[in-house]
């Protein structure tokens, strides 16, 4: 299969449902009034608020919802399925389900004072369903919080390069922020600037790599210690200081990534050596879904639409571009990730250059290898290995952009629970009851057992909210089946893959007896049959009045 032939094909298809779908849906559902002013114009005094400009908020929400889901998720897929079903489900899941839930997200919540995706959930599922839907989007950022600060702290170890570019990029962000709401500096000029810097910043990261000078173990406790305080800071200074020019200059930096990836794979046509399909032991349904996850739809995203986006969007138009916009570039790096490991590594062999030894030594070696080979072929000039740690610092920033916003989200869900109003010091307090357990299952690894839940609670959290947005489009007249039909699917596929997990050979119960996970599964299946049956006869009742 020719790659770019591939590409081309379905960046066409996301671009007819950008241009075509989302405006349907915009005047089907939306029905968007920039007359209104919004929460990030009535609150923006809070730190929380910002009347952000388009582009700079697409790049704060796409970082944000990126993180490393649609690399590690399509990289996993492919080598349990072969390519040509992630890449449909890249294709129709981005396209049919993952850009309205994400689009429908960001405008209900913009609808109320930019509430979370939980609180705005609690008028239709009742206070208790309410408590529980919070705890577990509590315990889903706080997983992701963790592995993704372990992740980066092991990056900071293993990749000394990326030091420099980590703190330089952060004190970039903060005078890029500065310059552009701070002192009214032109933004296009602040913008070239800070990216100019952030090139500077790697560039000087790769002369001077910084290695701590204590043992692997101990250094990696020392990144995630100052890592989680940086989270902490930076969660309780305003939006538009750090975290959203931070963001924008991440997606800025990934663009240029992805753009010459593209130039490579369109000057060098590399075709994929992938077999299409491969025999494995585990399913395709319900397996591949909640696999391929943030590359197609993720609850996650809900909770940043909800979270932070929503509290920084200035008019109701800017919605459909930057959250269904968004959801369908991230299907195009996920498609590009597939490419990357199907192109530009050999298959069915080992050694220097194949897929089994770059995954092997982990899914950043296999994403950054691809990528350097396929680059490599364009540009003989460009060092392989120069380009292996680009792919790994690109991934890198990523994984730090998704704590920043996590973080943040996990404040707010607290605060939205607890009822508790936003000050400085209640700030403090609410953000340190997540970042304490997350920090004791990073530094004892031990919440690598409950990862392996995450795929199946994040697409849980898609379901319940695309099922929850149907009962709020019920209510005020709109037709539901956009919504009520992906939900559908979304929450069968969930329980699907739950049982699954817990009954089949290899499995909680039959297989290597893990009673814990077991229990949690079951009581996942549990909320969510609950939570569904409350949603659809709140629904029948409303389409009845």
């Amino acid at each position: 299969m020719d790659s770019l032939l591939l590409l081309t094909l379905v960046m066409v298809w996301f671009i007819l449902g950008y241009l075509i779908y989302s405006k349907f849906i915009e005047k089907k559902l939306v029905q968007p009034d920039d007359t209104k002013k919004t929460p990030a114009q009535r609150f923006k005094r809070l730190i929380d608020f910002k009347p952000s400009k388009k582009m700079f908020l697409f790049g704060h929400h796409f970082a944000s919802i990126a993180g490393a889901g649609p690399i590690i998720g399509p990289i996993l897929a492919v080598s349990y399925f072969g390519w040509l079903f992630v890449v449909l489900w890249i294709a129709v899941g981005s396209f049919f389900i993952g850009a309205i839930h994400d689009y429908l997200s960001l405008i209900i919540s913009v609808r109320h004072n930019g509430e979370g995706i939980a609180k705005i959930s609690e008028k239709i599922t009742g206070r208790k369903t309410f408590y529980i839907f919070s705890f577990l989007l509590w315990a889903t950022l706080m997983l992701i919080i963790t592995v993704f600060s372990v992740s980066a702290a092991q990056s900071l170890v293993e990749v000394p390069q990326l030091v420099i570019p980590f703190f330089g990029i952060t004190a970039t962000a903060l005078f890029l922020g500065l310059s552009v709401y701070k002192f009214n500096r032109n933004k296009t000029f602040s913008s070239i600037s800070a990216v100019a810097l952030a090139i500077l910043f790697i560039a000087l990261g790769f002369i001077f790599p910084i290695a701590l000078p204590f043992t692997i173990a101990f250094s990696t406790k020392i990144w995630i210690t100052l890592l989680f305080i940086y989270a902490l800071i930076v969660s309780i200074l305003p939006v538009w200081l750090i975290l959203q020019p931070r963001d924008y200059i991440s997606s800025m930096s990934l663009f240029l990534f992805l753009f010459l990836g593209i130039v490579s794979i369109i000057l060098v046509r590399p075709v994929i050596q992938a077999p299409a399909t491969i025999t494995s032991n585990l399913p395709l349904w319900p397996i591949l879904f909640i696999t391929v996850a943030c590359g197609a739809v993720s609850g996650f995203h809900s909770l940043v639409a909800s979270g932070t986006t929503s509290k920084q969007i200035e008019k109701e138009s800017d919605t459909r571009f930057i959250g269904y916009g968004a959801m369908l570039v991230e299907g195009i790096v996920a498609l590009l990730v597939v490419i990357f490991i199907t192109a530009g590594l050999s298959w069915g062999t080992t050694g220097i250059g194949s897929f089994q030894d770059a995954f092997a030594a982990g899914w950043i070696v296999a994403f950054s290898s691809g990528f350097a080979n396929i680059v490599n072929s364009a540009f003989t000039f460009i060092s392989p290995t120069f380009l292996i740690l680009l792919g790994a610092l690109v991934v890198n920033i990523f994984i730090l952009t998704s704590l920043d916003t996590s973080t943040r989200i996990g404040r707010m869900i607290v605060s939205e629970t607890l009822q508790k109003k936003s000050k400085l010091n209640k700030n403090i307090l609410l953000t340190l009851l997540i970042l304490i357990p997350a920090y004791f299952l990073a530094i004892t690894n031990s919440y690598s057992t409950l990862w392996r839940l995450f795929g199946a609670s994040n697409q849980l959290i898609a379901a319940v909210v695309l099922i929850a947005i149907s009962a709020y489009l019920v209510e005020h007249k709109k037709p539901i089946w956009y919504t009520l039909i992906p939900g559908l699917f979304m929450i069968t596929t969930t329980i699907g893959a739950l049982v699954y997990q817990i009954l089949s050979k290899t499995g909680y119960l039959f297989g290597e007896l893990n009673l814990p996970l077991a229990i949690i599964s079951i009581i996942l299946i549990i909320f969510a049959i609950l939570v569904f049956i409350e949603i659809i006869l709140n629904i029948i009742k409303k389409r009845k009045v």
